[in-house]
């Protein structure tokens, strides 16, 4: 900082020159992320619940075989 005559002005600590008439230095767009050093946590998904099976209805066929099976063995009881 340099102290004139009332005001001050800022200074390149360098060369000496005000900063008011150096360039402005481009900024970067965007900060580049650092690399990761190690790995990455891996997620867990949720377990599934396990499903029951279906049941299955009977077909017509089958129900006319036991239909007939109970009756050939009433006859015999």
């Amino acid at each position: 900082m340099r102290l004139d005559a009332g005001h001050h002005t800022l200074t390149c600590g360098a060369c000496g020159a005000p900063l008011q008439q150096l360039k402005l230095l481009p900024v970067a767009a965007a900060p580049v992320r650092p690399a990761i050093s190690h790995q990455p946590r891996v997620r867990k998904l949720p377990k599934a619940k396990p499903t029951k099976p279906v049941k299955r209805r009977k077909s017509l066929f089958r129900k006319l075989a036991e239909e007939a099976f109970d009756l050939v063995e009433d006859i015999f009881d």
